[in-house]
């Protein structure tokens, strides 16, 4: 039971970690594109009006969330009695 319990934390956290992500993407599109920029150099940076490049990290955002979602989905059948 207890080995059970820790892959369900780690899974919990993996979820916690996507839907972080995307929340985050979606709230503040220009920290998360700057952070970007700042460390990866993958995306150029955010001003206050650029609107096309916080509509794409919403966006980007809301793909974080809905692969969050999936991975609840798939843990969820995986946990399932009978499966």
């Amino acid at each position: 039971m207890l080995r059970a319990l820790a892959f369900v934390v780690i899974y919990f956290a993996m979820l916690l970690a996507w839907a972080a992500a995307g929340l985050f993407t979606i709230v503040a599109p220009r920290r998360f594109g700057n952070l970007i920029n700042e460390s990866f150099g993958l995306f150029p940076p955010v001003g206050a009006h650029d609107w096309g490049k916080k509509l794409f990290l919403r966006l980007v955002g809301l793909g974080l969330l809905a692969f969050a979602a999936r991975f609840m989905w798939g843990v969820r059948q995986l946990f399932l009695p009978g499966s």
